[in-house]
């Protein structure tokens, strides 16, 4: 039993094949939003919507309605991320939004040192966010995000509980330099870590700390002289020695409809690095006498580890 828990917490590490994977809170670095994802995972600069504080906190005070969201991305080996989002302003120039992320793996099975199958393991990792931000003109802005991170893993009895947690948070800053660009900053996963007891799960167990790799982005978004156009670029340094770029594209048809193109450039610093491409689209329609966007995007895989899909909607109240 103990060596099949041992192998799910590694696996929690790893069987997300991009965005620094090999280290904790991968399910965090995903990105969010299906319009965002879609357009390469930017969003360091781009105009706010309901999970915009995830990518730049600076931009919660953007929001000038309260915008609740929601998501669920499909991914393979059964595993999936679920998100709701509520943002709104706060007068006269500050912005509140407050998300809660979730993922989780199903069909995980539990054997004892024998090969008995000794039931299915539970398996969840959570993060909670409040993110404020501070409008000091029309164009520049910063803001803060607090999280609260949380995983379980359980075989469905009393005797084997795994709990770790911890806190951690972002600070970003936006300027709106033109009508036509924005550029923008964040440095994310200051000082977010999971820290666990395992002394009653190990004979030789103990206190672990997992720390989560720090990143910088800095980001642009562009809407071009062809004004069905944008164009997003991120640019993200880790910690741990991984730099990745970030491409978007955004083509907007009539009032309602439209088409995005990404392409994620991870490099870990290994002779190999990796293209991911994400497409998407969307469309926004009234719902009763409110506003709302749904979209959707396509994740290719990476490393043989399957293709994605994610759907997001927003309501505008």
């Amino acid at each position: 039993m103990k060596k099949t828990i041992l192998m799910i917490l590694l696996l929690g590490t790893v069987i997300f094949a991009n965005e620094n994977a090999r280290f904790a809170g991968s399910f965090t670095r995903l990105g969010l939003g299906a319009r965002s994802i879609a357009m390469g995972n930017t969003g360091v600069a781009a105009p706010a919507r309901g999970y915009s504080f995830y990518y730049n906190p600076a931009l919660a005070g953007f929001n000038n309605q309260k915008i609740i969201s929601t998501g669920y991305n499909f991914m393979s080996l059964d595993r999936h991320i679920y998100f709701l989002t509520f943002g709104m302003k706060v007068p006269p120039g500050a912005g509140l939004s407050l998300g809660w992320l979730q993922s989780g793996t199903g069909e995980l099975r539990s054997y004892n040192s024998i090969g008995e199958d000794t039931g299915e393991i539970n398996h969840s990792a959570n993060a909670f966010y409040g993110s404020f931000s501070r409008q000091f003109s029309d164009k520049f802005s910063i803001g803060l995000t607090i999280k609260v991170l949380m995983e379980f893993i359980n075989d469905g009895t009393s005797a084997f509980d795994y709990e770790s947690t911890g806190v951690g948070g972002d600070f970003g800053v936006f300027y709106q330099a033109t009508d036509k660009l924005a550029i923008g900053a964040v440095y994310k996963d200051i000082g977010s870590r999971l820290k666990a007891n395992t002394e009653k799960i190990f004979e030789r167990g103990g206190t672990t700390i997992d720390d989560f790799p720090r990143l910088f982005r800095i980001g642009a978004f562009y809407n071009t002289p062809l004004e069905w156009l944008n164009v997003a670029y991120d640019y993200e340094l880790s910690s741990r020695g991984q730099h990745d770029n970030h491409i978007g594209f955004e083509a907007i048809h009539g009032r309602n409809l439209a088409l995005r193109m990404g392409i994620n450039i991870m490099d870990s610093g290994s002779p190999q690095s990796y293209t991911q491409m994400t497409f998407g689209t969307g469309f926004d329609f009234k719902l009763y006498k409110f506003v709302t966007h749904l979209d959707y995007a396509f994740i290719s895989s990476v490393i043989d580890e399957g293709s994605s899909h994610l759907f997001s909607w927003e309501i505008y109240l």
